[in-house]
């Protein structure tokens, strides 16, 4: 089987798996970017930010935690509220 038909298959698992995911269960890079509606691509342009979750790397996998996800959701949503508290200030001084 070829390389590519090999990966293809992969990820048709992944899909079927993922699919059968249970609020609080960890998830694998794909099924957290499903789940927060961001695209891999933006997933790792955060994590060379410095802004991306906390990551478990288990038997070669990526996993992140229920808590690591919330915690990240948590620090995105305040500093939301604080560049809009900046911004907020700037045109009021403007």
């Amino acid at each position: 089987m070829s390389p590519r038909k090999r990966k293809f298959k992969r990820r048709s698992t992944f899909r079927r798996r993922s699919k059968n995911r249970k609020p609080g269960d960890a998830h694998t890079r794909p099924s957290f970017c499903a789940s927060n509606a961001i695209s891999e691509s933006l997933y790792f342009k955060l994590k060379r930010q410095g802004r991306g979750p906390r990551e478990i790397e288990l038997d070669g996998r990526i996993i992140i935690t229920p808590q690591a996800e919330a915690d990240w959701r948590r620090e995105r949503e305040a500093e939301t509220t604080e560049r809009r508290a900046r911004e907020a200030a700037a045109s009021n001084a403007a």
